[in-house]
């Protein structure tokens, strides 16, 4: 589970998906929005397109492992991210590579 301050509450998800710029990708499209909080927020949508509840909570795991490994690499203060899930990647270096490119691209665009 994501510490608490890095948790986009539910009741943002729908002003994220909105009003936050979007990047799409093979395996999911992330949201960005920037935020008062201190610290980078993540959430994420895991569609049942994905499979069972094994598969998705499956996918869900490795978007927090990959969504707080990649938010110290890159300077994502001050932004909340969705990010919504439509494809379960075979290879998990695939889905970080797209996840980390998707987040250059809205870190470039946000800053």
């Amino acid at each position: 589970m994501l510490p608490k301050k890095h948790r986009l509450p539910a009741k943002e998800f729908p002003k994220v998906y909105k009003n936050g710029i979007k990047s799409k990708g093979t395996y999911g499209m992330l949201i960005a929005l920037p935020s008062l909080e201190t610290e980078p927020r993540f959430g994420f949508v895991v569609s049942k397109k994905i499979g069972n509840a094994v598969k998705r909570h499956n996918m869900t795991r490795r978007l927090r492992y990959i969504s707080m490994d990649l938010s110290k690499k890159y300077e994502v203060k001050k932004l909340s991210f969705q990010y919504v899930a439509f494809q379960f990647p075979e290879n998990f270096s695939d889905l970080r590579d797209e996840f980390e490119k998707q987040l250059r691209t809205l870190t470039h665009k946000n800053g």
